[in-house]
């Protein structure tokens, strides 16, 4: 990578000693050079070495188990040839030095894609630094050295300086105008099962947790929550539960309307509520037990999903907008000799179910404010903290800590609010935990979404027109709505229509995809079958030419020039796939009586995920799913351990959603709990898995959401391929699967 001189920023002395160099890299942001009084020497933004020779790598991501903490600095130590015993990973706070590519939101399976240049352009920077260095030590042709698990030797001589030596001298250096990235097959580190940096102190204790936060004169509390969205707190009686020993003040939450409207609907929307503040969180739990509450419900207080699917199916007929118009649909429709195929697919609310509970400690002191919680984006936490306490947003301060899970609910900063309210209200720090009822019952929920689904098939027994009309809840857009494809219709047209949502809403594992995948990926099985086409041929007939996108005069440039060479990416990818699972023979589609397979494929950002799902139908449970088999598309695997292990993690957790997900409601309460009523899949649910990467040298594209999309509609399609029923919602209940029979067999009747 070429580093112009035209890109640095300054060059000057740092207070106390030593030297501070700043460049910048193009969209990426600035590199620095510290030497921190002969000590340490801080060789940028990522990188720290000391006179030992000791590593220190910056992790500007949240860890919530997926394996970045030692993901990023694998490719930094790759890059830098540096000796994996000697490297220390440091969490760092949020700092506006780091672009949001670098630092930012970690989600979107995004975090090894976005900084991938800037990381490994720091681990090559301080190579060059210190080779330089040892050069003019020796008075040599850097030519002539080698580097290596933290040492430089001189080829000639066999002399060697470990990194430690050279860091004060290295520091002192102009920053290299060029740097060469290493080449795939050279690496040490990338593409090696290297186990997780943070497991010892995960078992050990050690590891920091956001509910093993403890500060000096901290105190403790909990919330009793509006139980209906957009509900609100009209009286309370706190007068058996202040007689509690330890209880130590009780008050209300409830923002003004001037602060709720500067606060983001969705990240920083906090229910109403009374605070209980005590020597112990079970005693402010026990207290919560004891208070008389009153609530206004609002418009939610009279709804239900009833109620919900009833507004859903009372605008299918009228969508909003037109999203995608691609030929002329209109004719198929149109013409009477035309069979009309139409179909409803149902994807409800799903809940995160996180296995550390949601908390957050917050000490404020006067104008400022220091908050320590798991969050999956510091900066808006940040902003959202600060717009609660009406204060600086630079006088708020974001500790990140490891969390147990995450899923997309960590994005929000309502905990962190809440922790930051209660504390400017006592002046004392104060840590806040949700029970798991609290987090089932007023969890940011995955959108609903309906598909509403057209197709027109001729007498020749082709596909000449499809058409979409996507309703969802309003609150949290996730694109779910568009539903653009790769398949080749001749004709294609898309609409949307929105409704009020029932539920708070927002980012769940692989977001929109995961809706969208379903109707899309179980209709065109469906349209497979009415064809008499295998369904994976059929799938690579409609990808064997592109969709027609329309003419790229009438499109803005970043169109052109980013979402067009992504869908041939992705088109590509899909193709891939599928000629390496018809040339391994991983789908005879011949299955014994009772049984079935299913295939589904679809993407996460540039990542393809295809999944052959098998099932075996059964008496007592319904369904039972066998075995899952994964083919991924995600250009380099970083580290095959933790890409098996997200894949796997993603199959489970998208399997959980198809045996028990969706939420129930009446009154706008939830009526689930706890995990006795919100199950998720347990050991002896679990099918056998197996993963396997597409081999690929291209820039990698993220693994921690791809593994979601696909599950849902494998097992649906795998169910009608073992029993001939068609299940076209989530979850499937033996209910479910009773009603099809007793349909299919009326119909036969």
């Amino acid at each position: 990578m070429n580093i112009s001189r035209r890109n640095f920023l300054k060059v000057s002395g740092k207070a106390g000693g030593g030297l501070i160099i700043s460049f910048g890299l193009p969209t990426y942001g600035n590199l620095d050079v510290i030497n921190l009084n002969g000590e340490e020497v801080e060789f940028n933004k990522f990188i720290s070495i000391d006179s030992t020779g000791e590593i220190t790598i910056m992790l500007t991501k949240h860890e919530m188990g997926q394996g970045t903490g030692t993901s990023i600095p694998t490719i930094i130590a790759d890059e830098l040839d540096a000796d994996w015993a000697k490297i220390k990973i440091k969490q760092v706070d949020y700092n506006p030095k780091y672009t949001w590519h670098e630092m930012g939101t970690t989600g979107g399976s995004g975090s090894i894609s976005r900084a991938w240049d800037s990381i490994r352009t720091a681990g090559a920077t301080t190579k060059e630094l210190l080779k330089q260095a040892a050069a003019n030590k020796w008075d040599v042709d850097p030519i002539v050295l080698e580097v290596k698990n933290s040492y430089i030797t001189n080829l000639v001589t066999d002399e060697k300086f470990e990194f430690g030596e050279l860091a004060e001298v290295a520091s002192k250096l102009p920053i290299p105008d060029e740097v060469v990235l290493k080449k795939p097959g050279v690496y040490s580190y990338i593409g090696k099962p290297i186990k997780n940096r943070i497991t010892k102190s995960v078992i050990s204790g050690s590891a920091k947790y956001g509910i093993d936060m403890d500060v000096p004169g901290m105190v403790y509390a909990s919330i009793e929550k509006c139980p209906i969205y957009q509900g609100k707190l009209k009286t309370y009686d706190d007068t058996e539960a202040k007689k509690i020993d330890g209880v130590l003040d009780i008050f209300p939450i409830v923002f003004s309307d001037k602060i709720k409207n500067e606060l983001n609907p969705v990240l920083g929307y906090v229910n109403e509520g009374v605070v209980v503040v005590a020597t112990s969180t079970w005693i402010a739990f026990k207290a919560r037990k004891s208070l008389k509450v009153e609530w206004e419900g609002g418009e939610n207080g009279v709804r239900s999903i009833a109620s919900l699917n009833n507004d859903m199916g009372a605008v299918k007929d009228s969508p909003d907008i037109m999203t995608m118009d691609v030929g002329n649909i209109d004719e198929g429709f149109e013409n009477g000799s035309n069979e009309i195929l139409e179909m409803e697919y149902d994807n409800p609310y799903q809940a995160h179910a996180l296995m550390e509970p949601l908390n957050a400690t917050a000490d404020f002191r006067g104008d400022s404010c220091e908050i320590w919680v798991g969050t999956q984006d510091s900066e808006q936490t940040i902003g959202e903290v600060a717009k609660a306490l009406e204060i600086l947003p630079e006088k708020v301060i974001v500790h990140v800590l490891n969390s147990g899970g995450s899923f997309g609910r960590r994005y929000h900063a309502d905990t962190s609010i809440e922790a930051a309210f209660i504390s400017k209200n006592i002046n004392k720090p104060v840590k806040i935990t949700w029970t798991r009822e609290d987090e089932v019952r007023n969890d940011h929920f995955q959108p609903y979404l309906k598909n509403y689904l057209r197709a027109a098939i001729t007498p020749e027994k082709s596909v000449t027109g499809i058409e979409n009309n996507a309703v969802c809840t309003v609150e949290y857009v996730t694109w779910s709505e568009k539903w653009e494809h790769y398949y080749a219709f001749p004709n294609i047209r898309c609409y949307r229509s929105m409704v009020s949502t029932l539920l708070h809403e927002g980012a769940w594992r692989s977001v929109g995809e995961h809706s969208a995948a379903l109707s899309k990926e179980c209709f065109v099985d469906e349209l497979a079958h009415k064809l008499s086409k295998d369904p994976l041929d059929y799938r690579m007939e409609l990808l064997s030419h592109e969709v027609d996108w329309g003419d790229p005069k009438d499109m803005p440039d970043w169109v052109i020039d980013f979402m067009l060479p992504r869908k041939k990416i992705i088109r590509q990818r899909q193709i891939d796939i599928l000629d390496y699972i018809k040339t391994n023979g991983l789908w005879p589609q011949e299955t014994p009586n009772g049984k079935g397979k299913g295939f589904a494929i679809a993407n996460f950002g540039n990542t393809i995920c295809a999944e052959i799902a098998e099932v075996t139908m059964d008496e007592e449970l319904g369904f039972k799913v066998d075995k899952v088999t994964a083919i991924v598309h995600c250009g380099m695997v970083i580290n095959p351990h933790f890409g098996k292990g997200q894949i796997e993690g993603s199959i489970i957790w998208a399997l959980s959603a198809v045996k028990y997900g969706g939420m129930e409601v009446e009154n706008g309460v939830v009526q689930r709990s706890n995990f006795h009523n919100n199950k998720v899949l347990r050991m002896d649910e679990l099918p056998e898995i197996e993963v396997i990467f597409i081999k690929s040298d291209e820039r990698p594209s993220g693994l921690g959401e791809p593994g979601t999309p696909p599950l849902a509609p494998a097992v649906l399609n795998a169910i009608f391929n073992a029993s001939g029923k068609r299940i076209r919602k989530i979850p499937v209940t033996k209910y479910d699967l009773n009603e099809t029979k007793n349909r299919v067999a009326s119909v036969q009747e």
